[in-house]
């Protein structure tokens, strides 16, 4: 993705993953939850078990915090029960199995027995983006809801605290519903609190063993000493906001980021116009210890769970409230286009059209160390290949299947003319024209220089400007890529 010389991180969206590893901790203790509970520990749940609970599970379980966990998904609850991440991250199958093995983390039956266990309860449930670009808050509303009829016949204070991203004014809403159906009093029987998460995938349980910050957004002092507790041992430094000045956090770091990728990006199509580089030209920039080189790499556009539903997200909050974001929305607009873009430089670099010809989309997921595909730039260049008349051969070390799943039907009944799913590199590559790198596995770094020379138009677009540019040109391969000016 990026010179051998280049400081910069490898990522383009997450945090560098050349960070420390972090090894499980042994706990000797294998009491249940519950007993702690009596003892006057403070026990932690967490409510839904997907990307964020499960990486924020085991984080807490191996700073030697109890931990209970519940999920409406049978199959997701029997998995961790049983120690089975149920999907890949590095180090995150590791970390799980210590903290089963060590009594630590423990699955609810259900909601009610998560609920009687834990004094300190994290909401990490879905916030889909709606048609118009908002959040939809429902899934937390109704967990609030039920949490309330059951805060009703609850014994003891209870701290719930949203962790979902979500917009600001949600924790407000949430303890609203809580004293509505529990008739309970905020701050006297319970207390909201956000606490915004900073995961990126592919290093999951790096972020959430090691944060760079600990935002939390509280109203009161026993919330702000609950939250506190809970993050006991963690590393990071601890910053106190009201809930919705830290629910704000999360979106404006989001976008900021995200605007820094799409500059890049804008920046990479000037640079390829005048025929220079902007690879050295953003590490220059990123020099500056006022901006920094994180995120100012270009490549296909941002993808994933959090940037565009986040952004779309911010846009529509501020619109609602009568405020513009042309800032964060040309960042959107920039990333629309990008897929596009790369397609035009891949046809401008061949010379030709890509119609009628075989391309190897190398790639699928939304970014190296995840098989998550959600908002994957694989998914609008494949379009884009599609609708120009390409047969696209298609791979991913982790991702293919997911992949295959998540196609819009229209683009699924292509399978049988354009499309072929292939379960490894070099049936990929063999046979196609030319081959058009999406995400920055290593696996493509690696390949041999003879499978490249089998390209049929000996041509590689490297989006991600992962491998070896120079090795291929001396190979007699061509070799172009975003924000590489062509001689």
């Amino acid at each position: 993705m990026s010179p051998s010389r280049a400081p910069a991180p490898k990522k383009s969206e997450g945090r560098s993953s050349s960070r420390r590893s972090v090894t499980p901790r042994s706990h000797a203790s294998a009491e249940d939850p519950a007993s702690t509970r009596e003892e006057g520990e403070q026990v932690l749940g967490v409510s839904g078990l997907g990307f964020v609970g499960v990486a924020m599970a085991i984080a807490f379980a191996h700073y030697g915090h109890r931990v209970v966990t519940y999920d409406v998904v049978d199959a997701r609850r029997a998995a961790i029960a049983e120690g089975r991440a149920p999907f890949f991250d590095p180090g995150l199958q590791e970390e799980l199995t210590a903290a089963v093995e060590s009594g630590r983390l423990k699955v609810a039956k259900d909601r009610e027995e998560l609920f009687r266990k834990a004094s300190v309860l994290f909401l990490c449930l879905p916030t889909p983006p709606r048609p118009d670009g908002s959040v939809d808050t429902s899934f937390l509303e109704e967990e609030a809801a039920r949490l309330g009829k059951l805060l009703a016949r609850a014994e003891g204070w209870r701290l719930v605290v949203v962790k979902s991203t979500s917009p600001p004014g949600t924790s407000q809403k949430i303890e609203k519903i809580l004293a509505r159906e529990s008739g309970k009093k905020p701050g006297r029987d319970f207390s909201v609190a956000c606490n915004p998460e900073f995961l990126a995938e592919g290093s999951l349980v790096a972020d959430a063993l090691e944060p760079s910050r600990i935002v939390i957004g509280v109203g009161d002092a026993k919330s702000e000493r609950a939250l506190r507790e809970s993050y006991r041992g963690f590393p990071g430094a601890v910053v106190v906001l009201p809930p919705a000045a830290g629910e704000l956090v999360k979106y404006a770091s989001n976008a900021l980021l995200a605007v820094k990728v799409s500059f890049a990006n804008e920046m990479a199509r000037l640079a390829e116009r005048i025929g220079v580089d902007v690879y050295p030209v953003m590490e220059a920039v990123g020099m500056d210890p006022r901006l920094g080189a994180h995120f100012l790499r270009a490549g296909p556009g941002f993808g994933g769970s959090c940037f565009p539903k986040d952004l779309r997200g911010l846009v529509a909050f501020a619109h609602h409230r009568g405020v513009a974001m042309p800032v964060t929305d040309g960042a959107l607009g920039v990333n629309e286009t990008q897929a596009r873009h790369v397609v035009d430089l891949t046809e401008s670099a061949l010379g030709s059209l890509v119609a009628g010809r075989e391309v190897a989309l190398l790639g699928l997921a939304f970014k190296s160390g995840t098989d998550d595909v959600r908002e994957s730039r694989a998914f609008p260049i494949l379009g884009e290949l599609l609708k120009r008349g390409a047969l696209v051969r298609l791979h991913d070390p982790k991702a293919l299947e997911v992949f295959r799943r998540s196609l819009p039907p229209a683009v699924a009944a292509a399978e049988d003319r354009q499309l072929r799913f292939c379960t490894s590199v070099e049936d990929a590559l063999r046979g196609a024209s030319l081959a058009l790198v999406q995400c920055d596995w290593p696996e493509y770094r690696e390949v041999p220089l003879t499978l490249w020379k089998q390209l049929k138009d000996r041509l590689v677009v490297d989006a991600r400007r992962s491998v070896n540019g120079p090795a291929l040109e001396r190979a007699g391969v061509h070799y172009a890529a975003v924000g590489l000016g062509q001689e």
